[in-house]
């Protein structure tokens, strides 16, 4: 596991801990970066987008973190709003 990942984990408190900001949860994880370039439509664009999110999780040792579920990044994709 990631050094960065182990003392995030150590300095765990509370579920905002996780958060990108006060105001922004994420792919629940403040490690996962993964842009949303293009807001996707169709069940296929999001599993493609599930599926980049989660290979970065697992990359850089996100899925270790007992605090992680990877429903997190569902719960994100299911949120989208088209505008």
């Amino acid at each position: 596991m990631k050094n960065q990942i182990i003392n995030c984990i150590i300095g765990f408190k509370e579920n905002t801990h996780c958060q990108l900001s006060p105001t922004c949860k994420g792919w629940g994880c403040r490690f996962l970066t993964t842009p949303i370039e293009e807001i996707p439509v169709t069940d296929q664009e999001k599993a493609k987008l599930f599926s980049k999110v989660y290979r970065e999780a697992k990359r850089k040792g996100v899925l270790e973190c007992p605090h992680y579920r990877s429903m997190f990044i569902d719960e994100v994709l299911e949120n989208i709003e088209i505008n």
